[in-house]
This record gives C-alpha cells, sequence and structure tokens, in this order.
C-alpha cells in the first residue's frame, strides 16, 4: 500500500486533499524496528511524527532509576504518536519502545506543521485529532494511576 493511500485512509489526515496527501508523502518513510528497539527516547530532539502500522509500541514516561519506567499507553494499530512535535515541543514527552517487531510510518514534522499552516482548515481539523489523543491518554493514565493508588492501602 502507498503512503499517499495510508494517509487519505486515516481519520486525522481525511480532509487532506490529493496534492497535501502526495507532499506528505515526499517527507514520510516506511521504518522497521526490532522488539526492544527504542523509536525515540524521553527528551529526544522532537523531528517527527508516527503512525503505528505494524507491531507494538508502548509509550513509557521514565523514571528515577534507569530500570524503571511506567508505561502509560500501547499504540494500536493506525494510532499516531510522537505528536510533541506537532505542538511545537522541541523534544520528546515519553519514550517509545517497540514491544516485537514493528513497522512504522514516520513523518517529518517540520514539513508536515508548515503545510498545516498554509492550510487552515486541514490544520484545525488534524489538531483537534491531535487534542483528542492527548486528552483520551491523559484520561487513561489517570484511570490508571487512581487504580494504583486505591490498591494502597497507606493512603485513604
Amino acid at each position: 500500500m502507498s503512503i499517499g493511500k495510508m494517509l487519505r485512509g486515516h481519520d486525522i489526515f481525511q480532509s487532506l486533499n490529493l496534492d497535501e496527501t502526495n507532499e506528505i508523502s515526499s517527507f514520510s518513510s516506511v521504518k522497521k524496528y526490532r522488539a526492544d528497539e527504542t523509536v525515540f527516547a524521553f527528551n529526544d530532539p522532537a523531528g517527527h511524527v508516527y503512525m503505528l502500522m505494524a507491531g507494538s509500541v508502548y509509550l513509557r514516561l521514565p523514571a528515577k532509576s534507569s530500570d524503571l519506567s511506567l508505561v502509560i499507553s500501547e499504540v494500536e494499530k493506525g494510532e499516531l504518536f510522537g505528536l510533541s512535535p506537532l505542538l511545537d515541543s522541541p523534544r520528546y514527552t515519553a519514550t517509545a519502545l517497540c514491544s516485537e517487531t514493528t513497522e512504522l510510518l514516520s513523518i517529518e514534522a517540520k514539513p508536515l506543521r508548515e503545510l498545516l499552516k498554509r492550510n487552515s482548515h486541514v490544520g484545525f481539523n488534524v489538531m483537534n485529532q491531535v487534542a483528542h489523543i492527548y486528552f483520551t491518554r491523559y484520561i487513561n493514565v489517570l484511570r490508571n494511576l487512581q487504580g494504583v493508588v486505591s490498591q494502597l492501602s497507606l493512603i485513604r
């Protein structure tokens, strides 16, 4: 399947016209990762947005010990992640770790942001979807933390 077809089939990019889809295709590529390979680490420079095509990726928050981290989300097939650069953040705010052989669509963030600025209608739709993704992840993290806290006998 072509990159353009993948983009047009995704909810976030449905409002793109053919020329815009082809433009994004020109600065996108398919990347393959092995199990336990890091796509990006917390605080790495943020330069790409990713879409999971196959496999499994966990988003993790770092902890003080280098051996520990908190899984905040398991990315689902077709889901975008690594969204920090779309929000003009220079660094990633989590670590993305592949739990099995994984295939990703890697989209360069800077030209994508430029395209979204040029077409405010598409930009608004895309950023609305990005906000929805972040909000959903935030709610899931809160639920998971509530579950952990409710199991602690010290806090009541």
